[in-house]
């Protein structure tokens, strides 16, 4: 009878253990988002779903996996705060080295902007644009967060985080 009840109580270590150290981890498919500057208070979150595909996992030609990607900023101050021409938040994807920028679409507050990315490592940039229009961005960065595949990329190096604006 004690070693039931010892291998009972072994058991039950054996399954309460890892769930609680993977409580710590974090959510792999959500990015968190984190103002900039003057806008260090503000908060979003980018949720990454994988892309539906009939054979299961999407993909590009070249093999990228493709995600879903779901931007969420619930509030923003005016985009003339950033400047007097800012009138629109835009959302942007770059690779980590900066060489690949897609522009995902305007930002509306408290409704997500919906787009898809297929980047290895990538960053979610909004800026406060003049206009939606552009194919770069050319105005004040706002909020940014790095895809989980960089979590191990140091990125206080890039121009960008300085004050600098990709050629």
């Amino acid at each position: 009878m004690r070693s039931t009840a010892s291998f009972i109580g072994r058991l039950r270590w054996l399954i309460i253990v890892p769930l609680l150290l993977a409580s710590d981890r974090p959510d792999l498919y959500l990015i968190p988002l984190k103002g900039t500057g003057p806008s260090s208070r503000l908060v979003g979150t980018a949720k990454l779903t994988p892309a539906r595909s009939p054979f299961g996992v999407a993909t590009t030609r070249d093999g990228q996996f493709l995600f879903n990607v779901d931007v969420d900023v619930p509030t923003l101050p005016p985009p003339t705060s950033y400047g007097p021409t800012a009138t629109v938040f835009v959302v942007w994807i770059a690779s980590a080295q900066l060489d690949r920028i897609e522009k995902l679409g305007p930002l509306v507050p408290g409704v997500a902007t919906k787009g898809r990315v297929a980047m290895p490592k990538f960053m979610v940039v909004i800026t406060a644009e003049p206009d939606a229009k552009g194919t770069k961005w050319t105005g004040p960065i706002v909020m940014r967060g790095n895809s989980p595949s960089s979590y191990l990329t140091n990125f206080s190096g890039h121009t960008m985080f300085n004050g600098g604006v990709p050629q």
